[in-house]
């Protein structure tokens, strides 16, 4: 496939997320002025416990699927099956948590809340193969769309549900009518339906491959939501609904950009893994891309915290920007890191992957334990430390078994950050000079011109020229005005 083809895929993949991050982003609005922060705790004690059963539900299938260069159809059945019954059993399994919940956090509250989610993950079970044949097909446009019709319609049910007085209920029933939206566009667009299972299918490789990524992946659940569950667990769910909506401003545009270009990326460095030179190349450019894109937006987002949550949450919101802002540093460490998660996957070395996070990430939790008896903000720097020190357990002890040499993983990262810290901490500066003495909307727009002016200087270094240029050229061949 052409880098220009490929760059369009992103292109559509990237659309889409980020219009469903629109939406994502109305509803938080709406919702933050609808509802206090008590009754997100209430949901947000349940999701960061049983939210790993959506990392359990697709099991590093999906992942394992994407990387296979064939797929017989009865493999494709038979990852159906698999998916579904792992959807149906952890469905049973949150309902039965339900009591445990209540017990752990002293909330009668989060019972009935655990029960109505439990459907989630039977959706999503049911989803995943669809989702995957889709993927395959490189038909991201149909992807995008279900995505964002589900986000729709579960604004919609959320909304009417918190207007008839169901209170937090209406964050339960936007994610489960989203769920099944989605489910029902993805299985009529993916042209494809599942026969029975059938054994002698050859599903070694994929179960592997599939029960390595799965491991990492729930390491990484546990240690990125061990801070919700602290945090709920010894403040009680009004601070850890402010912490919550902390993290739906901080840490959604990495979720929204990351998670969508790795459906892309990895089959193309999965195509390029034999050879070294354009494999390498690849690589930096999708640092670069990743690298230049998130830490900007979170460098924006820390810059112009007060203001920010202001407009998108409401009044009432303040104690929430300290969270936002060490969130969002956690959050630059992790996007400069995500790139040796594309590369350990396509070289088909998770069991590397697992083995170079597996400490830190236990680390960052000790951390984070500690931290928890001093508040929130403590906790998410914490956190933050642990995306460091994941960070350089990739580049000192996985990429190097890969062939990839560590300074690439660390080297490419270094000037725009430089950049956007610069950039934050001159916005943050500058609002807390003169942005109280301006509306929200005002003082949000005076911040955002204010990052932009100091970003500008970088121009006059020939480094970040060079990495702008790669940055348009990536750009005009997504656009087809340069050869692919």
């Amino acid at each position: 496939m052409s880098a220009r083809v490929s760059g369009r895929h992103a292109a559509v993949a990237l659309g889409g997320q980020w219009t469903k991050y629109g939406v994502q982003i109305v509803a938080l609005m709406l919702f933050s002025r609808m509802l206090n922060p008590e009754e997100f705790g209430f949901v947000a004690m349940v999701v960061a416990v049983v939210g790993v059963a959506h990392v359990l539900g697709d099991f590093g299938l999906s992942l394992a699927a994407l990387s296979a260069p064939d797929l017989t159809a009865r493999q494709r059945s038979n990852l159906f099956w698999i998916s579904t019954g792992i959807g149906a059993v952890l469905a049973a399994a949150v309902c039965a948590s339900a009591p445990l919940l209540v017990a752990v956090y002293d909330e009668p509250a989060v019972g009935p809340v655990a029960y109505g989610l439990s459907v989630v993950f039977l959706l999503n079970g049911l989803a995943g193969q669809f989702r995957t044949e889709l993927n395959r097909a490189s038909r991201f446009g149909v992807l995008a769309g279900a995505d964002v019709v589900g986000q729709v319609v579960g604004l919609a049910g959320g909304l009417v549900t918190i207007l008839a007085g169901g209170g937090h209920w209406g964050l339960v029933v936007q994610q489960v009518a989203a769920a099944a939206v989605t489910l029902v566009v993805l299985a009529g667009r993916a042209g494809w339906w599942p026969g029975l299972p059938g054994r002698g299918a050859g599903m070694g490789g994929l179960l592997r491959f599939g029960g390595l990524t799965f491991a990492a992946q729930v390491a990484n659940y546990v240690s990125s939501n061990v801070d919700s569950v602290l945090v709920g667990r010894v403040w009680g769910p009004t601070v850890l609904g402010a912490y919550n909506r902390a993290f739906q401003v901080a840490r959604l545009p990495v979720q929204q950009v990351a998670a969508p270009l790795t459906r892309v990326v990895l089959p193309q460095l999965t195509a390029r893994r034999a050879d070294p030179v354009a494999f390498a190349g690849a690589v930096r450019t999708a640092q670069l891309l990743l690298c230049t894109l998130l830490l900007g937006v979170l460098s924006l987002i820390a810059g112009a915290a007060r203001p920010l949550v202001e407009v998108v949450l409401g009044d009432g919101w303040d104690q929430a920007v300290p969270y936002v802002r060490a969130l969002c540093l956690g959050g630059a460490f992790q996007a400069a890191g995500y790139v040796c998660y594309w590369v350990l996957l396509a070289q088909d070395r998770a069991g590397v992957l697992l083995a170079s996070e597996l400490g830190a990430r236990t680390v960052m939790v000790a951390m984070m334990v500690v931290a928890a008896p001093w508040g929130p903000t403590w906790v998410a720097l914490a956190a933050a430390a642990g995306q460091l020190l994941l960070l350089l357990a990739a580049a000192v002890v996985a990429l190097p078994r890969v062939g990839i040499p560590s300074g690439l993983l660390l080297a490419v990262p270094l000037r725009p950050a430089a950049v956007f810290a610069v950039a934050c901490g001159v916005t943050a500066w500058a609002d807390a000079r003169w942005g109280g003495q301006l509306g929200a909307v005002p003082a949000l727009l005076v911040a955002a011109v204010v990052w932009v002016l100091a970003c500008t200087p970088a121009l006059l270094s020939r480094g970040c020229r060079a990495d702008l240029g790669v940055l348009v050229a990536t750009g005009r061949s997504v656009l087809g005005r340069s050869p692919a």
